[in-house]
């Protein structure tokens, strides 16, 4: 019997479960000095050597077979290493991450059976009920065991040093944990985050041998860091990075046509940019509409039936291509400033220099790279200040100086819908709380995070238009098929009950019906809205009466015409439909982002052109927008064009209708990095910053294949869904009682007395053709654009130094 101070504990019980152990507790709470700390630890030690010597004595045979067992694990031969040493590289991790601790047990089962049989008796209760936790728990136990035996089994530990990296850990709590086996060191930590950094570079040179065709993402990172004691040399400071992503081709190859067509630049048009009324494009794009608009249609229980007969995805030319995974890598992080010309100059320059230092080590040398180059994407000051840095050095001597290879500079989708979002609420959305506006609906959902300034708070805007744009576009149905609430059965004229018809001619009567809704109220006309119904006018025969003289006798005459007048305006009606309008090209976007529809997104450029005119014709994603159809569509070549459109969406995860805008990868990408920055605390330095950024999209990775391994829902907000069924009864029910849908002249809606029911009238479409002419010459002749200046309204990270 071995007393140490407060714990007496019978070492035989513990090689003898029959026997109970005695322990005697003595709570006295004082504190220990080191040096009795230093006693106490080598007491336990020599408890532990005891234990072990009387287990080696009483169960020889077997404690030989476990430590043998054991020692087969610490080999460095691939076929008999552990799961513990072949995960530890991070590319092998990430590919792992999901069954790493299944991974581990059935190792367990198959190597060190023993070691298993005894940790499953220790943690498993005596109604012998195995919980799905016992899982990580058993893993845990034998990873800490394993590191402890051999440092190189330390995937484990790699992995919780992702996660405690990723929750913002300080360096003394990570510290702590390694000291319980948990975490790795702060010097393997720094290696393993530099790891990730190298790791990447060699990942995008392996994948260039094979496809050489690639894009670049970039994105500003501005933090603002606050120090704690402010004096004259130590001062709150602005910090400007650019941030990049490589994202590889899926579907251009090297064998498509790399010449430009020869398009007269000066005869191209205001036609060549817009929707054609009657043209095989809009047809396309009345059609996606028209499925839209049906997927709404079939949420009326009315119509539910007919709800599989409408395709869940919208497939396209490329579908399974674009539901393959993409690859993408970051690129170091720059210490640069996108607002500055000599900043923008120094980013192309190093792209340049990584690029060659990449496709060099790939190919042996740059002929490649000279061959197909590397098309540039970003937001709109992004892709100026760029393409003003590059046309800087257009008289230089070499390829490398003229940037030769950075080509096209594009402007992305993602902050694209942004900024039309950001127009719609402009347009729409004022403090007055009139019904049925988005500010009235603001208030009745309680959507308390919504102001108006979607550039910092791009997701509640968004929802506020999805749940009321939906709730209007139902209204409409009800409208047009003359139901007195949802419950009811359509009366429409043209409706009858399809379920007797073969599923392919109800599908077809379906979308004839569908677009003679979109001619009744002008969607997908906006170039043409003479179309619309023009519901406010009437003929009124006016009577006039006039009196002559003839040989002194007046005689009175009396005459009728007809004459064309108008009724007064119906603001609410104006209001909503414009409301429709805008929330179907939001949605339309937004599908066409999802399924990751090239052909669609141009298609989406040009309608949306007349609704960033209706805002401003300086609007500067007027000027992305008409660039971008220009480029895809006139002035590159079809593989260039083709690279510039597919690298547009990424799919990150696989699958269809999975993917996303390449921008808001890099966006994602940005929020990541932040994080770890945040995480740094005090240590903001150049090369812990690099550090840190490098890292941080495979630890967010890491961390994210854990959570579904260990099945941990993601956290969710108030308003998780887009459209919530509550919210959108509450939206419908007032609806109902307001009929804006049906026209009620001079009724009024204040705030909004200017609006019209479409977004460019018929008298403003000349006014806009020749301004876009405009554009395009300046455009095509690489001149600067002016732009209305607009307040950066995102929102800025604050840190304060500790």
């Amino acid at each position: 019997m071995l007393k140490l101070d407060s714990v007496t504990v019978d070492c035989v019980s513990a090689v003898n479960p029959s026997v109970s152990p005695v322990i005697e507790h003595d709570y006295v709470s004082k504190p220990l000095s080191q040096t009795e700390t230093e006693t106490e630890n080598n007491a336990v030690l020599d408890v532990i050597s005891d234990v072990f010597k009387e287990m080696k004595e009483k169960n020889e045979e077997a404690m030989l077979d476990l430590r043998s067992q054991c020692q087969s694990l610490t080999s460095r031969t691939a076929v008999f290493s552990s799961v513990l040493q072949k995960y530890r590289g991070i590319t092998d991790l990430l590919d792992n991450t999901e069954h790493f601790l299944q991974d581990i047990i059935l190792e367990m089962r198959k190597r060190v059976p023993l070691l298993l049989e005894v940790l499953c008796c220790a943690a498993i209760p005596a109604n012998g009920k195995v919980a799905p936790s016992l899982i990580p728990i058993l893993a845990a136990s034998y990873a800490i065991l394993m590191k402890h035996r051999f440092h190189n089994l330390s995937a484990f530990q790699r992995l919780t040093t992702a996660i405690a990296i990723k929750g913002g850990l300080d360096d003394r709590a990570q510290t702590r944990l390694n000291h319980l086996g948990l975490t790795l060191s702060t010097s393997n930590r720094i290696r393993f985050q530099e790891s990730v950094h190298d790791c990447s570079l060699k990942l995008i040179t392996e994948s260039l041998k094979s496809n050489p065709l690639v894009k670049i993402t970039g994105e500003n990172l501005d933090i603002y860091v606050k120090t704690s004691k402010l004096t004259s040399e130590k001062r709150n400071q602005d910090v400007h990075l650019f941030t990049s992503n490589v994202i590889f081709s899926r579907i251009a190859t090297t064998d498509m046509s790399n010449t430009k067509p020869n398009v007269e630049a000066n005869k191209l048009t205001a036609d060549d940019v817009l929707l054609t009324s009657g043209s095989l494009k809009q047809e396309r794009l009345a059609y996606a509409y028209s499925v839209l608009l049906a997927r709404i249609l079939c949420k009326l229980p009315a119509f539910q039936s007919y709800k599989k007969l409408i395709p869940e995805h919208l497939p396209h030319e490329y579908s399974k291509k674009m539901e393959a995974k993409s690859l993408v890598y970051p690129l170091p992080i720059q210490f640069r400033n996108e607002a500055k010309h000599e900043d923008c100059l120094c980013i192309m320059d190093t792209y340049e220099d990584q690029l060659i230092k990449m496709f060099t080590e790939a190919f042996g040398n740059t002929d490649v790279l000279r061959k197909f180059g590397v098309p540039v994407g970003g937001d709109q000051l992004t892709r100026v200040r760029l393409q003003e840095a590059k046309n800087i050095r257009c008289l230089s001597v070499t390829p490398e100086r003229r940037l030769d290879d950075l080509h096209p500079i594009v402007c992305e989708m993602w902050h694209n819908k942004q900024d039309f979002l950001e127009k719609c609420f402009k347009a729409l959305y004022k403090t007055s709380n009139t019904p049925p506006t988005l500010a009235y609906f603001k208030t009745l959902l309680q959507r308390s995070n919504v102001n108006g300034k979607v550039k910092g708070r791009f997701q509640p805007h968004f929802d506020l238009l999805m749940t009321v744009g939906e709730g209007m576009i139902t209204e409409q149905f009800m409208e047009f098929f003359n139901m007195e609430d949802m419950d009811s059965k359509p009366q429409h004229r043209d409706f009858d009950d399809l379920s007797h018809q073969p599923k392919d001619q109800q599908k077809s009567f379906l979308l004839d019906i569908i677009q003679k809704f979109m001619k009744y109220f002008g969607y997908g006309l906006l170039e043409t809205p003479h179309l619309i119904p023009r519901r406010n006018e009437y003929q009124e025969r006016v009577e006039k009466r006039s009196t002559i003289l003839v040989n002194g006798q007046q005689f009175i005459i009396q005459t009728s015409e007809e004459k064309t007048c108008y009724k007064e305006e119906d603001e609410v009606y104006n209001y909503c439909m414009l409301l429709c309008h805008w929330y179907l090209h939001v949605i339309e976007m937004h599908d066409t982002a999802k399924e990751g529809d090239i052909h669609r997104a141009v298609l989406n450029c040009k309608y949306a052109i007349p609704f960033f005119y209706s805002h401003s014709k300086l609007s500067k994603y007027l000027v992305e927008n008409v660039n971008y159809v220009l480029q895809t569509e006139h002035l590159l070549s079809p593989l260039q064009s083709l690279r510039v459109l597919e690298g547009s969406f990424v799919n990150t995860i696989g699958g269809k209708g999975k993917c996303v805008e390449s921008d808001l990868v890099q966006e994602h990408s940005v929020c990541n990095q932040k994080s770890l920055i945040r995480s740094l605390g005090a240590n903001k330095t150049e090369k812990s910053i690099s550090r840190a950024t490098a890292s941080a999209d495979a630890i967010a990775e890491i961390c994210s294949q854990m959570d579904n391994c260990l099945q941990i829902k993601p956290k969710s907000g108030r308003h998780s869904k887009t459209v919530s069924v509550n919210d959108q009864i509450i939206v419908s029910r007032e609806l109902r009682k307001i009929r804006p849908f049906q026209y009620i002249s001079g009724r009024k809606c204040q705030g909004f007395s200017s609006l019209h029911p479409i977004p460019v009238t018929t008298e403003n479409v000349p006014n806009m053709k020749d301004w876009i002419n405009h554009l395009i010459r300046r455009l095509t002749r690489g001149q600067v654009v002016p732009v209305e200046e607009e307040e950066d309204e995102e929102e800025q990270d604050d840190w304060e130094e500790d």
